[in-house]
């Protein structure tokens, strides 16, 4: 249950970025109740580490909103030190890194990848509720 409060969280901020790209994006992860956590859960850490990025470049090192989330989802999904807290870290981190490396100017491109990793964040989180969602019903 607490990946629900987590998601639910995710589910309710990203609307407001996730506007399709046309034609863009990496292809849906599947939502079913055989979804892996252990491919959904880093993959989610390093989108937000994207997202964090381009929050951080283009609004200044005030804008702290996508990290909070990261580290709302650290203690909820790995609150000891250990494995996966260090995996999902290192995910973000290099999310960021790699956002960082595009060097991508702020405006029109930067909103437009915006959108594109808040709708993957999306579709991430839906994939982690779903199986949640079929248990309660």
């Amino acid at each position: 249950m607490r990946v629900l409060a987590l998601i639910l969280m995710l589910a309710l901020a990203a609307p407001a970025l996730a506007q399709n790209k046309p034609g863009g994006g990496p292809d849906p992860i599947p939502v079913s109740p055989g979804v892996s956590r252990d491919r959904v859960l880093p993959e989610l850490a390093y989108t937000l580490g994207e997202l964090h990025y381009l929050a951080f470049a283009c609004e200044g090192n005030h804008s702290q909103g996508w990290r909070t989330r990261m580290t709302e989802l650290l203690d909820l999904e790995a609150p000891a030190a250990g494995y996966w807290r260090e995996r999902m870290i290192d995910q973000f981190n290099n999310g960021f890194r790699d956002q960082q490396r595009y060097a991508m100017r702020c405006g029109a491109e930067a909103e437009a990848e915006r959108r594109e990793l808040a709708s993957r964040g999306q579709r991430l989180s839906d994939a982690l509720l779903a199986p949640l969602v079929a248990e309660a019903e």
